[in-house]
């Protein structure tokens, strides 16, 4: 039987923000996207929220229900510090911690009780530790797996510091919850079940017959009724690499063009990869976010044949996503695109490398040129006719 933590700082970026400047603390402070009509709240804090300021909103509309509202640029880099150093002070009570996003970490304590005592101890000393060090208060969910400890976190941010679900229970504890609070529920499958099934709560969907649920939802529906009756059998691995280099897009207005939405998917690609060759580093794993002029959002990873920081051999294999993300013909706000699994660029060419382009040796030639003269004089004093439909007003943190 294990024992897994699952520990959640709520509104990660908003929390780090009050806990790095003292002035924002007990202030409604939120994370934007950027200043412009178009910018939305990426994260909120506790007093904003009280105010009514969700994440996703327009940025305009949070200032009307809160004129006091601390507006901070996103800083991905300051978030990313904050998480290794949380993930390295939990490495001290046991070796199997996995940050899974921002703010959020699962913790496998099997076997650690004779040498740290209860886990539920451990739990609090966590607790204090991460509140006493870094000023971030945190909520842990204690189960046998990480599925619904990190249910049970969610459920006693609001009430308490901890939740522990015992062995055994775990069914009893998910059943009456609703179905948004199970992880492996998203927009568009939780809008299929309440319309095609009427299903309310986890309890009613683990309820389902398995055969019917697959015609409802397809594939996913094994996976989803597992996840109801509380089962997750992943195991808490620490990462090979985490997340260390994005870039991100604001329209100036909401667009379906797909001329300039090619355009600022190639200049994010080119920013991104414009970083990865001043550090030395290649990435085989794309991770997009796409938010939508509704409110909806799709993410996808794209794993590439080899690692690389050419911006060409990154759209040749991303275009078919991207054509995926776009075929909704839903206007388009905000596009991010992140790159994943870093490693040391080495200097020799792989004997097996697939590379797609013959001419690859002369396009790494042209970059080391744009990137040299950027360098110098700025972005724009050369740039790929693809990208001259972006508007370069909007603020692009990522920028080269």
């Amino acid at each position: 039987m294990k024992d897994v933590l699952h520990i959640e700082v709520p509104s990660f970026p908003a929390t780090v923000e009050q806990a790095v400047n003292r002035s924002y603390r007990n202030r409604p402070v939120v994370v934007s996207s950027g200043s412009g009509g178009r910018a939305i709240v990426l994260s909120a804090s506790g007093e904003a929220r009280h105010e009514g300021i969700n994440r996703g909103m327009f940025l305009r509309q949070a200032l009307k229900l809160e004129h006091r509202l601390i507006i901070v640029d996103s800083n991905p880099e300051l978030y990313q510090r904050a998480m290794d150093a949380i993930t390295t002070r939990l490495s001290q009570y046991s070796p199997y911690v996995e940050p899974l996003c921002y703010g959020q970490v699962a913790i496998d304590m099997t076997g650690t009780t004779r040498l740290l005592g209860r886990i539920k101890d451990s739990a609090y000393r966590m607790h204090k530790d991460i509140r006493d060090a870094y000023h971030l208060t945190s909520s842990i969910g204690i189960s046998v797996n990480k599925l619904v400890s990190s249910v049970a976190a969610r459920y006693i941010r609001q009430y308490a510091e901890l939740f522990d679900v015992l062995p055994g229970n775990e069914r009893t504890f998910l059943e009456p919850l609703e179905l948004k609070m199970l992880p492996g529920v998203g927009q568009t499958t939780d809008r299929v079940l309440l319309e095609e099934l009427n299903l309310q709560t986890i309890g009613m969907l683990a309820a389902v017959p398995i055969d019917k649920l697959v015609l409802v939802i397809g594939k996913s529906a094994l996976v989803l009724h597992q996840q109801a009756l509380g089962v997750d059998n992943s195991p808490v691995l620490p990462p090979e690499q985490r997340l260390e280099i994005k870039a991100e897009y604001t329209f100036g207005e909401d667009t379906n063009d797909d001329h300039l939405i090619a355009g600022v998917v190639y200049y994010l690609l080119e920013g991104g990869c414009t970083r990865l060759r001043q550090q030395n580093q290649k990435s085989n794993s794309i991770r997009v976010f796409c938010r939508y002029s509704d409110s909806k959002v799709a993410t996808r990873t794209i794993r590439l044949p080899e690692p690389t920081h050419a911006e060409y051999l990154m759209y040749y294999h991303t275009q078919k996503i991207f054509e995926q993300l776009f075929e909704r013909r839903t206007r388009i706000r905000y596009l991010s695109i992140g790159f994943e699994k870093l490693t040391q660029s080495a200097h020799q060419t792989s004997l097996f490398s697939q590379v797609i382009n013959p001419d690859a040796a002369r396009h790494s030639a042209l970059h080391q040129v744009m990137d040299d003269l950027r360098e110098k004089h700025g972005y724009d004093v050369l740039r790929f006719g693809l990208t001259q439909a972006v508007e370069l007003e909007v603020r692009t943190p990522s920028n080269p």
